[in-house]
């Protein structure tokens, strides 16, 4: 069995990664294809690929298989048109679905969101609540397989240790990000870490669409609060230096929970939308008195033992799939 994988957002990247991983483990040729952001990803958990240019549409014609793998993204055709060449070969495709959101979307091209999507042949769903996301938009019942997250799987078999929340907290790291009331969040932590004195160091993490947002870095300059801005490549190893992780609606403040790392989602003035929240993994901050008793009191969300049963080995169910439906 050979299995052709590919990818180009991070999500899908990471989701698809470590079910590559996953099946090289158990001894199954893969040719993984990475482009964009993708790329970095892989690079991250240290799974080959091959780094693939802007202009994808000849590869097609050089790849051989027996299943494509692919992850989705809603800026690129990548995998779409990755989609449309299996279906034309006759091979069977599964889409990773790696987080709560857009599933019809996820299939449709960018730039004609009203065009009939390119569904796959199956479609993985992370729990029971994104199964039902998927069959309310539109997706046939048919083609989903509820398997789990396979990068979730990943983290969680990575978690050694939960950090002590007993000594006070001194590193933060808080991941900002574009259009989520950014600005006056960070007003409202500066405030609140002004009068906090066990304080060392607050990272900055800025979203890849963000940059370093200049209004940002003057508001912490005119703090006075000890900072620095988080450039590293590899965001896992950054977290395991903190003490904390706060965020907005970042998928890090996943990342964090699962490596069991307390992690803090500031929705102040904006609407909850990070599905985490709800199921208690990651902690819904929605003032600064909210924020003010995280710090000195952190907890780890109580993430439900269903629910870290249904990711853990994702990635071989993924496996067992791929060899059930040769």
């Amino acid at each position: 069995m050979k299995i052709i994988a590919i990818a180009h957002d991070p999500g899908g990247a990471n989701a698809v990664a470590a079910t590559v991983a996953a099946l090289q483990a158990a001894g199954t040729q893969v040719e993984a294809y990475a482009k964009g952001l993708a790329i970095r990803q892989f690079q991250r958990l240290e799974v080959a690929c091959t780094p693939v240019s802007e202009e994808h549409q000849t590869l097609f014609a050089n790849f051989t298989g027996d299943i494509l793998l692919t992850g989705t993204s809603q800026s690129d055709e990548f995998e779409r048109d990755a989609i449309l060449w299996a279906r034309q070969e006759r091979i069977p495709s599964i889409a990773v679905i790696d987080y709560w959101a857009n599933y019809r979307q996820r299939f449709q091209p960018f730039n004609n969101p009203n065009a009939e999507p390119t569904f796959p042949d199956i479609i993985t769903a992370i729990d029971e609540m994104c199964a039902a996301g998927m069959l309310a938009d539109g997706i046939p019942e048919k083609q989903i397989r509820l398997v789990g997250q396979p990068y979730f799987a990943w983290l969680i078999a990575r978690q050694k240790y939960r950090k002590s929340i007993l000594k006070p907290i001194e590193n933060i790291l808080f991941a900002s990000q574009p259009n989520a009331n950014e600005t006056e969040i960070l007003r409202t932590l500066i405030k609140v870490l002004t009068d906090y004195k066990s304080l060392k160091k607050l990272l900055i993490r800025f979203h890849p669409r963000q940059g370093k947002c200049r209004v940002s870095l003057d508001l912490l300059a005119q703090s006075g609060l000890p900072f620095a801005i988080d450039e590293s490549a590899d965001i896992l190893m950054t977290l395991r230096q903190q003490d904390i992780m706060l965020g907005i609606t970042s998928i890090i403040l996943i990342e964090a929970a699962l490596m069991g790392i307390p992690a803090g989602s500031l929705v102040i003035g904006i609407d909850d939308t990070l599905i985490t929240n709800q199921r208690g993994i990651t902690i819904p901050l929605n003032s600064s008195e909210k924020l003010r008793e995280f710090l000195y009191f952190p907890q780890h969300g109580e993430i439900e033992e269903k629910f870290v049963e249904q990711q853990r080995d994702a990635d071989f169910r993924i496996v067992q799939l791929c060899k059930a439906i040769i």
